[in-house]
């Protein structure tokens, strides 16, 4: 049974009268447990549902035209907490006083298939890979790191192995669609442990269908923990310049790259982002594979659209973190050629986790008001990934509230840049980019199991 939590005006769930607080029991006789079972079993084109309200059941008919909603939103699913202790989990590195919800290191196949959050398939019963293949929950995003299972079960923090290509084999003989991550710490899991694990998987492709390779970050925050090394700029230009070549050998033979950098091991090594060949389809994009390559090339498309002059002087702070500084400021050089316009790019060290986090994704209001304090703009741009699909920073502040503290208009901007300008520019900021409502910019930064 779920309960329904808000039901959208004008869908067709509303039409057939559903109501927030409405529970559902069964779809065309399937019983309902979770988002997961309505998802597969409101898929038919005719539905019978039972529901309870107020005590008491009854049937809804209707019919749900191919690719249509119902509108229907539902309390939360009670996840499945992770019970590993890696070496490497942020959620380990951080300080007392954030929220709450921050905390909870979710390990949950659901949320996968959901949303792409990644699962290390140790949580996880006989039962639960049954219910993935009956159900076809693909594709599902998992952390990997080393298939030795000793290797995998001490970064894992695991008393007892868990060896992952069992599980892996599993789901790619049932033709469930697989993508992999790979943290690579220094000393740990680099050298010929990285290139074994990638040979592993690829023995699963095409149900495996690509392998991302991202440095572990490190805060301040790790007293009593392992001992971890950065991944200096001369490691991530080795681990470049290793996935490049696996990559051009899996080309040839699968006719795809398979294995790929992250975005974060080009930007420290200086090696200039690949061209979008690089990244095939781009299966890994919001895990920071080729989010930068799509960052560039959508400003490229779409530089041509900016105003040629405007008609006000414009004075816009473009807040980044200091990892994307860099390429950041080559596209924003071509802008303050245009007459009235001044963009200036603002690089936030992330006082609050320690300079090892240098994405834009994890930074905090405190850290962006501190350091953009005392300027003169006429409009203060955030990064779309520094805020949570509430509008909040990670430290629980709204662009609104930090506009207060500079005293400065303030918006998340988008993944389009030109098009942030541009709403700037023409005054089209909306409430809801001002944070006085809901923000539909999620985290963009996964730093569970990282």
């Amino acid at each position: 049974m779920i309960k329904i939590s808000e039901v959208e005006p004008g869908s067709s769930g509303a039409e057939a009268g559903f109501e927030a607080g409405d529970r559902i029991h069964s779809i065309n006789g399937h019983p309902i447990s979770d988002l997961i079972d309505y998802r597969v079993f409101s898929a038919d084109a005719q539905l019978c549902i039972e529901v309870e309200r107020d005590n008491e059941r009854y049937e809804v008919d209707l019919y749900r035209v191919p690719g249509e909603t119902m509108g229907l939103s539902f309390d939360e699913m009670r996840l499945r907490r992770c019970n590993n202790k890696c070496v490497f989990c942020f959620i380990h590195q951080m300080p007392e006083g954030l929220r709450p919800s921050l905390y909870f290191e979710d390990d949950d196949y659901r949320l996968s298939f959901l949303h792409g959050s990644y699962v290390t398939l140790t949580n996880i019963k006989e039962a639960d890979l049954q219910r993935i293949v009956e159900h076809r929950l693909s594709p599902q995003y998992i952390s990997v790191h080393a298939t030795n299972p000793d290797l995998r079960q001490r970064m894992l923090g695991r008393k007892l192995p868990v060896d992952i290509l069992d599980r892996v084999r599993f789901l790619a003989e049932h033709g469930i669609e697989m993508h992999a991550q790979i943290v690579v710490c220094p000393g740990w899991n680099d050298g010929p442990h990285l290139r074994q694990t990638v040979e592993d998987l690829a023995r699963f492709y095409p149900q495996l269908r690509s392998v991302a390779v991202v440095p572990v970050g490190l805060t301040k925050f790790r007293q009593g923990l392992p001992d971890l090394s950065r991944v200096t700029p001369e490691l991530s230009k080795r681990y470049v310049d290793e996935v490049f070549r696996w990559g051009e050998e899996y080309r040839r033979v699968l006719g795809e790259r398979l294995v790929y950098a992250a975005d974060e091991l080009f930007l420290t090594s200086g090696i200039p982002v690949p061209d979008s060949d690089y990244y095939d389809a781009f299966p890994q994009l919001e895990n920071g594979i080729g989010m930068t390559r799509s960052f560039i090339d959508t400003f490229g498309r779409e530089r041509s659209g900016m105003p040629k002059r405007l008609s006000h002087e414009t004075h816009v702070a473009l807040v980044t973190g200091a990892l994307a500084a860099s390429f950041v400021g080559q596209l924003v050089a071509p802008l303050n050629l245009v007459p009235g316009l001044k963009v200036d790019v603002v690089a936030v060290e992330n006082r609050y986790f320690g300079d090892g986090i240098t994405v834009s994704g994890l930074l905090t209001g405190a850290d962006m008001i501190d350091q953009l304090a005392g300027e003169t703009w006429d409009h203060v741009l955030l990064p779309p990934n520094c805020v949570n699909g509430d509008g909040l920073t990670l430290d629980d502040m709204t662009p609104a509230g930090i506009g207060t503290k500079l005293k400065h208009p303030v918006s998340v901007g988008s993944y389009d840049l030109c098009d942030s300008i541009k709403a700037i520019t023409q005054n089209k900021i909306s409430m809801e980019q001002l944070g006085t409502g809901r923000q539909l910019n999620e985290l963009g930064y996964r730093f569970h199991h990282r």
